[in-house]
């Protein structure tokens, strides 16, 4: 602790007159004048120090006592507010009884002093208070060079006390205190062993991290997981635990830590790694922020190594004990560490998948029948987009024959409550598809050149060669209207609308309306798809130039997704590069959310579905994804009350469906019912009505009713 200034005592020797002076005469006259004098002084002087020590009495000790509730907790008061009103009231009492006569530099030194006399005036509490902020606000106080008026002197001292900088009494009451209260300690003396960010000599401690790593380490803090999130929303959805789970932050030069002394001290010496309460104050010094997202496997033993003193490095490297590679990879805890994909799963085998040569043969097939055809596609597209888009947006879809009743049922359910889907522009993979999209009314875009090598049927599980295909129709779908300048979202055949989608996403205020791309939260958590979990069935696109690129990069990328037999995980690759490479700001809406749930909360959380079913959720949409196949998703899909579409349409060609001139009218009065079809399947999933009579779906299920 700084030691505190004292005012320099009188001189024994006077300028200008010698100690050796003859002695000057005085009459008796005047010696009882004096005598008389100073008695009527000092009686006036004791009564108006007796009545300041009896006032001032009264006033510390009722703030003795606010302050010893405040700090044990009692009452529901805010502790930094009611600890900040006392010292205010207490600090200016006793400026303007003690530091009235402060006119100069010299006598600057008693300001500190009167600061400290307010909590030192009751031995307990200054002993408990002054000893955390006496070295804070006298090292502040001892800096001042100017203290002209006793109310600048109060505002000064205050400010040292009272959240200015650094200096936050409140906010250090509020995390020692606390922290004491939350031990259960209702007398809150201090205590350095436990509380040593409280300890008053920084200069003897031993260095948190010693001479060989002070290169690119300085400090440590850790903060609560939920108020990082909330700080910095980093787009990747937030797990749970996140209230009782903390998150370290690791500063790696000095100038960066926190500039709370207590803080910055703790945070560089020895001891317990400080609890920092606020987000912005962990990192209100940091200039830049580097972040890595850590999940500790179930099975294996994982370390993380932070390698300081290299080029920076903006990508994890990946080590496993393993034999083998690839698809023939193998776990070993008797391996040696060996470099592996970040698609490596714990089981020691490489999930992605190479392309082969007949992946490469088709993607340049259709890659050169876009390029080739480019122009007149985009000339084509921008009249109808011109033509349908609302507020320069519109829904993107695509579709073969082989999903067709899916696309059907949508319009349908959409048009039960009154939707309007006019901005909703089809991309059919086939003419049988279009004539279906015309009848109902859908604008559609169709070159019979480009999708000429993708298939009509139907894939028959998720993943196989069809599969992949139709995934590329959407890739080149979005890529196409994105490129033109158009904000757009995309989503599957399978998804139902309860209110209009794209209304949430053309309203969003800060800080959402600040990311570049919006995603439903797939909710596995395969390695295959971290960080993000992103559901490429339904997503929100602004068109700038980082998703123009992203997207240019999707479509260059179309072996590896035939290869992948889906998008969805060459899209994520695709997310987390951008975000690093371009700054592309992705948000995925979190699973725990109520928006815009799906195959997951299908699934996996049958309490979610039971609210959903008693209308306490309130989603926007609802996306039978996690499916087998379409068999899957039309028995899901009727007993969830989300089938609209009648079975004599389905299979059907247009011209069997509509006649007359006002064809649109009679394929949604033909097909589309007002009330949903519902029927029961299995009484183990999710269902609008009981269907406890049905087969379980899953050996074991239980009822769902």
């Amino acid at each position: 602790m700084r030691n505190r200034t004292t005012a320099s005592p009188l001189p024994t020797r006077i300028s200008g007159i010698s100690s050796t002076s003859k002695a000057v005469s005085i009459s008796t006259t005047t010696w009882i004048i004096l005598i008389v004098f100073s008695s009527c002084i000092s009686f006036y002087v004791g009564v108006w120090s007796a009545w300041s020590i009896s006032s001032a009495s009264g006033t510390l000790n009722e703030a003795v006592d606010l302050c010893l509730e405040a700090a044990s907790g009692e009452g529901k008061g805010d502790l930094g507010r009611k600890v900040r009103d006392i010292f205010k009231a207490r600090l200016e009492r006793e400026l303007k009884m003690n530091c009235h006569s402060v006119r100069n530099d010299n006598e600057t030194a008693e300001c500190p002093k009167v600061c400290f006399d307010a909590p030192n005036c009751d031995a307990e509490l200054g002993r408990k208070l002054g000893d955390v902020f006496r070295w804070k606000i006298d090292e502040a106080l001892l800096e001042t060079t100017k203290c002209p008026k006793v109310v600048d002197c109060a505002k000064f001292c205050m400010d040292a006390a009272n959240g200015r900088g650094d200096r936050d009494l409140g906010q250090q009451l509020d995390g020692i205190l606390n922290a004491k209260i939350k031990a259960g300690k209702k007398d809150f003396a201090l205590d350095a062993e436990k509380f040593p960010e409280v300890k008053q000599e920084p200069s003897s401690k031993k260095p948190r991290f010693g001479s060989h790593l002070n290169h690119f380490a300085s400090g440590l803090v850790s903060i609560s997981r939920k108020d990082l999130f909330n700080a910095y929303d980093f787009g990747v959805p937030m797990s749970s635990n996140a209230e009782i789970e903390d998150t370290l932050i690791f500063y790696q030069a000095a100038a960066a830590l926190p500039s709370n002394a207590t803080v910055n001290s703790a945070a560089s010496y020895g001891g317990d790694i400080p609890h920092v309460n606020n987000a912005l104050d962990a990192t209100e010094n940091c200039d830049q922020m580097n972040v890595l997202f850590i999940k500790t496997p179930n099975t294996l033993r994982q370390c993380t190594a932070l390698v300081g003193g290299q080029y920076q490095g903006y990508h994890v490297q990946r080590w496993m004990r393993v034999v083998g590679e690839g698809e023939k990879g193998k776990s070993d805890p008797k391996a040696p560490l060996h470099h592996v994909s970040r698609t490596t799963v714990s089981g020691g085998y490489d999930e992605l998948n190479m392309p082969k040569q007949s992946h490469l043969d088709l993607h340049r097939e259709i890659l050169a029948i876009y390029l080739e055809n480019l122009k007149d596609m985009q000339n084509e597209l921008k009249s109808t987009l011109q033509r349908i888009a609302v507020d320069n947006t519109v829904v993107v879809m695509t579709v073969n024959k082989g999903q067709i009743e899916l696309l059907m049922n949508f319009v349908c359910s959409a048009r039960s409550i009154g939707l309007d889907l006019k901005n909703v522009l089809l991309f059919p993979t086939d003419q049988f598809s279009k004539d279906i999209a015309d009848g109902l009314g859908l604008a559609t875009f169709y070159n019979d050149k480009l999708m000429k090598p993708l298939p009509s049927e139907e894939a028959k599980s998720y993943g196989d060669s069809t599969f992949g295909l139709m995934m590329m129709a959407k890739v080149i779908s979005v890529q196409l209207v994105n490129e033109l300048g158009y904000d757009l979202l995309f989503q599957d055949v399978d998804v139902v609308w309860y209110k209009d989608p794209v209304n949430y996403f053309r309203t969003l205020g800060p800080p959402l309306e600040n990311f570049d791309v919006y995603f439903q939260d797939d909710g596995s958590r395969q390695e295959r798809y971290a960080p993000y979990s992103a559901n490429s069935g339904f997503y929100f696109v602004r068109s700038n130039d980082r998703t123009q690129l992203l997207f240019r990069r999707m479509l260059y990328a179309g072996d590896l997704i035939f290869a992948c037999g889906a998008h969805q995980q060459v899209l994520i690759f695709l997310l987390s590069d951008m975000n690093s490479l371009g700054g592309l700001k992705v948000k995925v809406f979190s699973r725990d959310g109520d928006d815009f749930p799906g195959g997951y909360h299908y699934h996996m959380r049958k309490d979610w579905m039971k609210q959903m079913v008693e209308n306490i959720h309130k989603p926007y949409i609802f996306h039978m994804s996690w499916t087998l196949n379409k068999d899957n998703k039309l028995e899901f899909m009727k007993q969830m009350g989300m089938w609209y579409l009648h079975g004599t349409c389905i299979g059907s060609e247009a011209k069997e469906i509509v006649s007359g001139s006002n064809a649109n009218d009679v394929m949604i009065n033909k097909c589309c019912s007002i009330e949903p079809l519902t029927k029961c399947y299995y009484r183990d999933k999710p269902s609008v009505i009981p269907c406890k009579d049905s087969p379980p779906k899953d050996n074991g299920g239980v009822s769902f009713w």
